[in-house]
């Protein structure tokens, strides 16, 4: 039987940039772990790194705000 995993790498970077341009004031982490096809576990971990970045805030236990004023530091 084959192992149905795969390890990856995310430019996270390019992630905080797209959540932000999807002009949402908050995002959770059940977003996140679906649209990535990802355990809620990694998904937090993600965020939290994001946060990290500036380009999201811890709101609640699950839920993290988008920062707006990233919106002007791209440079894609």
């Amino acid at each position: 039987m084959s192992r149905a995993k795969l390890n990856v790498r995310i430019d996270l970077h390019k992630l905080g940039h797209r959540i932000v341009l999807m002009k949402k004031g908050f995002i959770s982490v059940d977003e996140i772990a679906y649209e990535l096809g990802v355990a809620l576990n990694t998904a937090g971990k993600i965020l939290a790194a994001l946060a990290r970045l500036g380009y999201v805030e811890k709101w609640s236990n699950r839920t993290y705000r988008v920062c707006k004023h990233t919106e002007k530091l791209f440079t894609y």
